[in-house]
This record gives C-alpha cells, sequence and structure tokens, in this order.
C-alpha cells in the first residue's frame, strides 16, 4: 500500500496545481463587467469539485486498494 500512495500522491499534487492553474487564468483574464462576477463563481465552483474529485479518488484507491486485491485473489479462477 505505501507503494500506491508514493506513486499517487505526486500526480495527485500535479493534478491539483494543473486545477489551481487554470483558475488563476480564469480569474486573470479580464472578462466584460457583466461576466466577472459569474466567471469567479463557476472558476470557484470547478475548483472545488475537482478538488474533491482528486481528493476522493485518492482516498478510496489508497484506502480500498489493498483490500480489492485481496477479493481478487482469494476468488476462484475460470474453470474450463
Amino acid at each position: 500500500m505505501e507503494r500506491l500512495f508514493l506513486t499517487e500522491v505526486p500526480r495527485a499534487i500535479l493534478r491539483l496545481a494543473g486545477a489551481l492553474a487554470v483558475y488563476a487564468a480564469l480569474r486573470a483574464a479580464p472578462w466584460p463587467s457583466g461576466l466577472t462576477h459569474w466567471v469567479a463563481m463557476g472558476a470557484s465552483a470547478a475548483l472545488a469539485t475537482t478538488i474533491l474529485i482528486i481528493c476522493g479518488t485518492l482516498l478510496y484507491d489508497t484506502l480500498f486498494y489493498e483490500r480489492h486485491w485481496r477479493q481478487v485473489d482469494a476468488s476462484p479462477g475460470p474453470r474450463g
């Protein structure tokens, strides 16, 4: 499990950095005054959703990975 955790954390950090870069680009771009509020709200919602998905996936993979493969290994193979 430690190996999985050590390989997945850098990927999660890169994904979070990418999401933050897109968020910063959307917030820094000059928008017409009527759209500024909506773009900021949409960018914030998209960032929050992205963070929840990335962290949830990382948490699920690290908590249930070993249990899943133990069940797969314990199941009988195909009979032929």
